[in-house]
């Protein structure tokens, strides 16, 4: 199953492409604010490619890394505070060339 073939994938769907067990994601959602799957109607979660990125990630920092939950949450937290910087710091680069060019 390839990850970009659909808009959302229900929480089996996305267990058995991860290779992990349902209640492991579910568990995650709990512990990971970064994680927060979409609803829908039914109230069954949808996951997006950004929530199988950002379980990915999960994955990765706890068997790869060897890190606690409290680790890895504490490392994709800032990860996402560095990402929000390097943006904001290109907007303003992008608004100083653009000062530039108008001088």
């Amino acid at each position: 199953m390839e990850p970009k073939a659909k808009l959302y994938y229900d929480i089996n769907e996305v267990a058995e492409l991860l290779k992990v067990e349902a209640p492991t994601l579910r568990f995650w959602e709990k512990k990971f604010p970064q994680l927060d799957p979409k609803r829908d109607a039914r109230n069954r979660r949808r996951y997006t490619e950004r929530d199988i990125e950002i379980i990915k990630k999960i994955m990765h920092q706890r068997d790869k890394q060897g890190r606690t939950i409290k680790g890895t949450r504490e490392q994709l937290r800032r990860k996402e505070e560095s990402e929000l910087m390097i943006q904001r710091l290109m907007r303003v680069r992008k608004f100083l060339v653009e000062l530039k060019d108008n001088l």
